[in-house]
């Protein structure tokens, strides 16, 4: 049986995710920070009949990644499928994003994944398995927004990082995928932080994008479903929904025009928005 580590496996496109694979026939290990969201996925895998197991990983740290490594390679033999999934997304300028919020972003969206890559490619190569790791970039990769630039770094570094993998693993017979999802329903937004709020203004601020992000057509499975057929077929870039292969396509073709639209939206305009959308948010997320 082929083992499919999933990270930020608790909930969301995690948990779809590790759910899918589960399906389709591998053990998944559930990776997350979030222990008590690990288990509880893992028992509802194994209760539908799959096979899952459940570790506390905090992905920031590089040491933790070496622990996992060696606690599958021991347990089960060498990874097949590594799936960096865990992410956050905090909001802010590019000039109020303190240099520690900046750290935090790179360091749980970006070095993970290298971390991640690093020790699970080493694992399949020594092996000599034809594995396949797949990293969560996203729309924002293309999308020079200014209430997010934290986030769109890391993530177009993720991007760019994939794609250099690809590169290097593909006479190993190793396939390497960036996935791209654009606006998906999961809680990423009410997750975060905003810079320069204090702890009451913080906490409206969570509750009305949660609110916002959960309006989102496009659900979880759905990119775990992309995710999957990606595994599959060896694709090597992959936006998820249509605004994501507009962003795509108009980065390719028009990086100004892009740029300008980026700089259409700001937290001046949210604020002001927000107030008057909220009673309707209510109603329709209650």
């Amino acid at each position: 049986m082929k083992t499919a580590i999933v990270t930020g496996g608790g909930a969301g496109i995690g948990r779809e995710t590790a759910r899918l694979l589960a399906e389709t026939g591998y053990r998944v290990v559930i990776a997350d920070i979030d222990e008590q969201a690990a288990l509880a996925a893992a028992d509802e895998i194994t209760a539908d009949g799959g096979r899952a197991h459940a570790f506390r990983l905090d992905v920031a740290g590089e040491a933790q990644w070496d622990k996992i490594a060696e606690w599958v390679y021991g347990e089960f033999g060498p990874a097949h499928v590594l799936i960096n999934n865990a992410g956050i997304l905090d909001t802010g300028g590019f000039v109020e994003t303190s240099a520690a919020q900046w750290q935090r972003t790179i360091d749980i969206d970006l070095m993970s994944v290298i971390y991640g890559s690093r020790v699970f490619a080493r694992q399949m190569i020594d092996a000599g398995v034809r594995g396949h790791i797949v990293n969560l970039s996203s729309g924002a990769a293309f999308f020079p927004a200014r209430y997010i630039p934290a986030y769109a770094a890391a993530k177009s570094a993720v991007l760019m990082a994939t794609q250099a993998l690809r590169v290097e693993l593909r006479p190993r017979g190793i396939g390497v995928t960036a996935i791209c999802p654009g606006a998906i329903r999961t809680d990423l937004l009410a997750h975060g932080t905003r810079a320069g709020l204090d702890a009451d203004e913080q906490e409206a601020w969570r509750a009305s994008l949660g609110r916002v992000q959960s309006l989102a057509y496009a659900t979880p499975d759905k990119v775990a479903r992309v995710i999957e057929r990606s595994i599959r077929r060896n694709r090597a870039v992959v936006p998820v929904n249509p605004e994501a292969w507009f962003g795509y396509g108009m980065f390719r073709l028009s990086p100004s025009l892009v740029r300008v639209a980026g700089s259409v939206g700001s937290f001046d305009l949210a604020d002001r928005l927000l107030p008057r959308v909220q009673p309707l948010l209510n109603l329709i997320t209650k």
